[in-house]
């Protein structure tokens, strides 16, 4: 990749079955249908891949998605690329799939802060970084807690798989890991500050991180205290907080289809912000299962794309998601929901915010004022509908055919069509460009512009509306 490259660090945020895993899969085809082609990653790539995604997600057999399972949070856990375009910037991107009771706690999320300023007060001697090599050359960058630390007289414990993708693993199971891998350590361990921590916290192993915390927790905080607590309510999400500070991005996740709305996880996500001082992300929300609101609509926004048209036009397919966009605005402030009906209109009513002082409203009034841009005008403040809110739906490909649940696996989207049933998700990775996108493509190109990054291909086909307004 290119050092002016754009570097796009996007936090996924939402409660269990709000779309993260499903956004991901849309936004990397987004990629796909923009135009940008994945390039050959190094072998000390930080992040997983986003080929490793579709193996974690997918089920090969079925075409189904996985749910996705409780994790411990670290670089791995991210999905990435560094994507080049003919007509645009490079574009080096990662993904973290973050659970929404990261923030749910108040009080954790301000002892978290309150952590973070004893531990960036330390200049040096208490944290220490060392590096790992294996024979392949891959290496494993650790933080210990002295430069006399000796890992190898802990006790090598063999590895579960509920201890390396589920738990934290303390020093006797890293002392494993590194021993399986044949890596040795290499050149000098040198000393870093509190700061280097979090601004650097994405390329060492975060359980060391927590270890050397752990170990050096009277000298960081002066006192002899229980780590219980901060065991069990900081640590645990230690690194997604820590991400969402540098993160580029940030994205809300709600489910039309939920009994309740994520307008709450908005305001805790606006606490959170409340916190940092120098940076705020852009900040978007995506709804999921906006198939549930075209039905028999489709048809009119389906004859929108001409019908010998390149998959890739993507100028077409923002015309037939602004056409929806349009009658779901005017839907939206008629009586009883018009056609989406009264209990789907509450929902997303409830979840962009009513004003702008509730809900996504302030959690984007936050990001907006913070990043010195303008905010809504008096017209837009009485839309329905936010600036950077869309609609996702992962069942339609790019001739606007839309899948439905396969009733004997819930899990996965088929079409019937008589002589043939076709899985989506099958259908879509075999050729990226089949994927429909709905929604997550504007999204994406939101995204882009946001952070100054739109191929100039793209930029007159890409709608200024209130939703994805020009700054």
């Amino acid at each position: 990749m290119s050092l002016l490259s754009k570097q796009l660090s996007i936090a996924v945020i939402g409660a269990p079955s709000s779309g993260k895993s499903y956004l991901l899969f849309d936004m990397i085809h987004a990629f796909h249908v923009l135009g940008y082609r994945p390039e050959v990653l190094p072998l000390n790539y930080r992040y997983s891949s986003f080929g490793t995604f579709f193996y974690d997600t997918f089920n090969a057999h079925t075409g189904g998605m996985k749910g996705t399972e409780v994790y411990a949070c670290r670089p791995e856990s991210h999905y990435g690329a560094n994507l080049s375009h003919s007509h645009g910037s490079d574009v080096d991107v990662n993904f973290l799939n973050i659970p929404g009771e990261a923030f749910r706690d108040l009080e954790a999320i301000k002892n978290y802060f309150a952590l973070k300023v004893k531990i960036e007060r330390n200049k040096g001697g208490l944290f220490w970084l060392a590096t790992y090599r294996a024979p392949s050359g891959h290496e494993v960058r650790l933080v210990l807690p002295s430069q006399e630390f000796n890992l190898s007289l802990y006790p090598t414990v063999p590895l579960s798989s509920r201890v390396r993708h589920v738990e934290y693993m303390r020093w006797e199971h890293i002392n494993g890991l590194l021993k399986d891998g044949d890596y040795e350590e290499t050149g000098h361990r040198k000393s870093v500050s509190g700061n280097y921590l979090f601004t650097h916290l994405t390329e060492v192993l975060t359980d060391s991180v927590l270890l050397c915390l752990r170990e050096a927790w009277p000298m960081l905080t002066g006192l002899d205290e229980d780590l219980t607590y901060y065991e069990e309510n900081v640590f645990k999400h230690f690194y997604a907080l820590s991400y969402c500070q540098n993160a580029t991005d940030l994205i809300i996740c709600d489910n039309l289809n939920a009994a309740e709305s994520a307008a709450s996880l908005s305001l805790e996500v606006c606490h959170y912000l409340e916190n940092l001082t120098s940076h705020a992300p852009n900040v978007y929300m995506a709804f999921r299962n906006a198939d549930l609101l075209l039905g028999d609509r489709i048809e009119s926004y389906r004859k929108l794309l001409p019908t010998t048209t390149d998959a890739m036009d993507v100028a077409h397919r923002n015309q037939a998601y602004m056409a929806f966009e349009s009658d779901l605005k005017t839907a939206l402030t008629a009586e009883g929901g018009g056609w989406i009906g009264k209990e789907k209109a509450e929902h997303i009513l409830l979840g962009v915010g009513r004003s702008n002082g509730f809900a996504f409203r302030e959690l984007l009034n936050m990001s907006m004022t913070r990043n010195k841009k303008p905010l809504p005008t008096t017209a837009d403040g009485d839309s329905p509908l936010a600036q950077h809110v869309f609609f996702t739906a992962t069942p339609i490909d790019s001739s606007m055919e839309l899948y439905q649940n396969d009733p004997s696996d819930v899990t996965r989207f088929v079409l019937d069509k008589g002589t043939v049933i076709k899985s989506f998700v099958r259908e879509t990775n075999l050729d990226m460009s089949r994927h429909g996108c709905w929604g997550s493509l504007q999204l994406l190109q939101d995204v882009l512009k946001q952070n100054g990054c739109l191929p100039s291909s793209l930029k007159d086909s890409f709608p200024a509306t209130t939703t994805t307004n020009n700054q």
